[in-house]
């Protein structure tokens, strides 16, 4: 049985309200729920403040890290480097925005676990920063799917120009 979370005494009290959960694991299921609406109907924007993800993201960044249950702690950082690494994808995309792209990504690796699967952030910090050479050697390194064919696709996208 997880433990729930005493709401009068963590930091984190508006986050677990704003999605409705009572425990940290469950807050970053949520979380990532409502990330995925919005990405899947193109709406995740990092400029609109009234996203739930974005109002989520303000909250988990104003909170002092060592206030937070080991527990907490960790779920905090995997949400804002989910965060910070859609935010790399919306600066690319939708805004055409190499100086917000390039602090997303930088901001994402700095977030991102020891250990964690996910290549792709790299991958992205990479190209933004015009290091095709180490890119390219990097995508190497990615052999399991979905990444292998996302990472594919991005050198693609690349070499077409990111910020035309």
């Amino acid at each position: 049985m997880k433990k729930k979370v005493d709401l009068e005494k963590t930091p984190l009290k508006e986050a677990y309200l704003l999605l409705n959960v009572t425990e940290p694991e469950e807050l970053s299921v949520r979380y990532t729920q409502e990330d995925q609406k919005l990405m899947k109907s193109n709406a995740w924007d990092y400029k609109n403040p009234a996203l739930i993800t974005n109002k989520i993201n303000v909250i988990l960044e104003g909170i002092n890290p060592t206030l937070l249950s080991a527990d907490e702690r960790y779920w905090r950082q995997n949400i804002l480097w989910f965060w910070n690494h859609h935010a790399i994808s919306c600066a690319i995309w939708r805004y055409k925005d190499k100086g917000e792209a390039a602090e997303y990504s930088e901001k994402a690796l700095s977030y991102q676990p020891p250990g964690h699967p996910n290549k792709i952030t790299r991958l992205l910090y990479l190209l933004i920063r015009d290091q095709l050479t180490e890119a390219e050697k990097w995508s190497r390194t990615i052999v399991s799917e979905p990444e292998k064919t996302t990472a594919l696709h991005l050198l693609s996208e690349y070499q077409r120009g990111f910020f035309k």
